[in-house]
């Protein structure tokens, strides 16, 4: 990953549902996490996560 590449990855995770619902899906793992739990773990509504995924 070059210098302008990582820049572009921090700057999408610089917002904070983003992270948290990051978190969850590193947290899963490769079994993977469904939309609905995600919403219900970072407390925001279904599509709001589908938005941001």
């Amino acid at each position: 990953m070059d210098e302008r590449q990582a820049l572009s990855a921090f700057a999408a995770l610089s917002q904070e549902t983003r992270l948290r619902i990051l978190r969850h899906l590193v947290i899963a793992g490769p079994d993977g996490i469904a939309a609905g739990a995600i919403a219900e773990k970072v407390e925001v509504s279904a599509s709001n996560v589908s938005f941001h995924l």
